[in-house]
């Protein structure tokens, strides 16, 4: 070690418990997320699936309109900010039921129920 200089730091994270971490959420999240697809494209009830092929957007809809750094509408005024990140998410979902639901579902669906 030179003079003056600090002596090394510990980790701070432990990599055993991130390892364990790592794999149960592969072992418990994947099946999860095979099923749900499996669902969504499947499903017998065409609404049904065309909700569930557009549930996924939500979560990140709502992060990037409310949580993220960046949000949009931060400068605006406060009626005009809660306002458009609404009307924003509504138009997000509807998009998102457009492109994943009804053309997927007319698109895969032989009997073009919807």
């Amino acid at each position: 070690m030179r003079a003056g200089a600090s002596p090394p730091t510990r980790a701070r994270r432990l990599p055993g418990r991130r390892a364990w971490l790592t794999a149960a959420l592969v072992i418990i999240g994947l099946p999860l997320a095979v099923v749900y697809v499996d669902l969504a494209l499947t499903f017998p009830n065409p609404a049904a699936r065309i909700a569930l092929r557009s549930l996924p957007v939500l979560p990140l809809a709502i992060w990037t309109l409310w949580l993220d750094g960046d949000r949009p509408f931060e400068a605006s005024p406060r009626w005009r900010k809660h306002g458009g990140r609404l009307l924003s998410l509504l138009a997000i979902m509807a998009l998102a039921v457009v492109l994943l639901g009804l053309f997927l579902n007319w698109l895969y669906d032989p009997a073009r129920v919807l």
